[in-house]
């Protein structure tokens, strides 16, 4: 299979991958102006009908709607974007192999494998840690807002807004709300207590 690089954390769904925000720095000029054009030169793997977005909300709306590959690796086409403005960092092993002359194979599975991807950013200290908290079905987002509502006093942060369910933990019956503004809020189903968040960078799962 194909060795997953590049793909990111999305706020609206989140995961396993990891936030290029945590992976900033490390490239020398010639290197990175090298890996760029490598990414850059890579064949169609998979065409989309939706655009990607850079993460980091620099105002960059071309980001690409394609996953290339060299035959080895696969990314998503606005990767170089990410190394060239926002100097993220990628695993030594793809460097490596892409400064070494390699040229394109024609992979014989097509398939990407991400486990890898994921394992890195997790080391690099850039994951998201969710353990204990799932995606919700579209039925049980449903069920649970209906249920939230109600305890949501005229007074209460969150009265009346639209609220999205990200996520949701069984195990202390909460939920994991995005509000209009971009804002998230950690919310007790129990009693409609919730904690503001600004940004995964205040997110805490304990």
């Amino acid at each position: 299979m194909l060795e997953a690089i590049g793909y990111w954390f999305n706020d609206r769904a989140p995961s396993a991958y990891p936030r290029p925000q945590k992976l900033l720095g490390g490239w020398d000029a010639n290197t990175r102006k090298a890996i760029v054009a490598y990414l850059r030169a890579g064949k169609t793997l998979e065409t989309y009908r939706g655009k990607s977005y850079c993460r980091f909300a620099c105002g960059e709306t071309e980001m690409g709607h394609r996953d290339y590959t060299d035959g080895v690796f696969a990314w998503p086409e606005g990767l170089p974007h990410y190394i060239e403005k926002h100097d993220v960092r990628l695993p030594d092993h793809f460097v490596t192999h892409a400064l070494s002359g390699a040229t394109y194979v024609e992979p014989k599975v097509k398939r990407i494998d991400d486990a890898p991807w994921i394992e890195w950013g997790a080391l690099e200290g850039a994951d998201v840690d969710l353990i204990g908290w799932d995606a919700l079905s579209w039925d049980d987002q449903k069920k649970v807002l209906e249920r939230l509502h109600g305890k949501l006093s005229s007074g209460h942060p969150l009265h009346g807004l639209p609220l999205e369910v990200l996520l949701g933990r069984r195990l202390t019956d909460e939920l994991l709300v995005l509000l209009p503004d971009g804002r998230m809020a950690r919310v007790r189903l129990s009693d409609g207590h919730a904690a503001l968040l600004a940004s995964w960078d205040e997110w805490d799962a304990r």
